[in-house]
């Protein structure tokens, strides 16, 4: 069966698609779309961070199209920038891509498929499998994607895993360093063992056994991470920071966690004293005396050179996907 005679089979069960143009495997004209689901502070940050890690993944040639699903909810900031930079995710199955990035969002329900923009989500799995060469599933948008193609239920932790931490990568093909040095920030896991049982090729995870990256052929190759690696030196600060925030004004009751294997030695220690004042003097205004960060010595280096071996990884995974889609025979009148 070719991937056109899918295509006809996935347009009766979702509906009619535009039939795609032709890709290029020539990694400057590849087209290349951001989904961006992430928070509306993180917004910016987010579009930022990816479209730096493929600029330099394809030496400038490509910048990243950006769209957005409309049916998640956003403040009236996001919602300008939204209408200025980006376009709706109709505009995508409309024009079409090569590849496909798609980010998480702060979980809103209990469970993945009770999110509002559910519908709109699955629709977007769907249309990824026969439409893409390949697609990057970050984060939630990857916990999503294995729940709805494989009724994989992701599992909560019991605390929040942040930090940045040290994986080990099992890719046979010599494509990727033995070792990763990754960003993570999540409140919930999918199973090492439902993801092989499923039949997904784990790439990479964390010494204590956590995957960080796998992926499967949908017949689109899917790419998943549960972790962060566009993430730039300073997210894991910013976030825990927020955190804290939300702490001290009573919008959460717990006092978070620090970053693992994150910061310094001496800013750990002034973390905890100003743990130790929060908890006593819980009082909004203490956010401002929150110490400056002070991050652990070649982190910013470490972060940066791991991001890029997953991204010229990716892109060659998506080089060799569209020059095979080129081969497959043409669809008979």
């Amino acid at each position: 069966m070719t991937v056109q005679l899918d295509i006809a089979k996935l347009a009766r069960s979702v509906g009619k698609f535009p039939e795609q143009p032709k890709p290029s495997a020539h990694r400057g004209s590849l087209r290349i779309g951001l989904v961006n689901n992430m928070p509306d502070g993180a917004l910016i940050a987010t579009e930022q961070q990816f479209n730096n890690l493929v600029k330099e993944a394809t030496n400038g040639q490509i910048q990243l199209r950006l769209f957005y699903l409309p049916s998640l909810s956003r403040g009236p900031a996001a919602t300008q920038i939204l209408k200025e930079r980006y376009r709706p995710i109709t505009d995508l199955y409309r024009d079409g891509i090569d590849a496909l990035i798609v980010t998480g969002n702060e979980p809103r329900a209990a469970r993945l498929d009770q999110e509002p923009y559910w519908p709109e989500m699955t629709t977007l799995i769907d249309w990824a499998r026969f439409n893409t060469a390949s697609t990057f599933w970050s984060c939630l948008a990857a916990h999503a994607a294995v729940l709805h193609l494989d009724k994989i239920e992701r599992r909560r932790l019991p605390s929040k895993r942040s930090g940045a931490y040290l994986c080990q990568t099992n890719d046979v093909r010599g494509a990727l360093p033995q070792s990763l040095l990754i960003c993570h920030s999540r409140l919930n896991e999918v199973p090492k063992p439902y993801l092989e049982d499923a039949g997904y090729e784990i790439l990479s995870q964390s010494i204590a056994g956590e995957v960080d990256i796998f992926t499967k052929a949908t017949p689109s190759r899917f790419l998943f991470l549960q972790g962060h690696p566009e993430y730039d030196v300073e997210s894991l600060g910013r976030e825990y920071r927020r955190d804290v925030d939300r702490y001290l004004n009573g919008t959460r009751e717990d006092y978070p966690a620090m970053p693992e294997n994150y910061f310094s030695e001496a800013a750990t220690e002034e973390y905890l004293k100003f743990r130790d004042l929060a908890v006593e003097f819980r009082a909004p205004n203490l956010i401002s005396s929150f110490p400056a960060p002070s991050l652990r010595t070649e982190l910013t280096r470490d972060l940066a050179k791991s991001a890029a071996a997953i991204f010229a990884f990716w892109m060659e995974q998506i080089s060799e996907a569209v020059a095979g889609r080129q081969q497959e025979p043409k669809r008979r009148a």
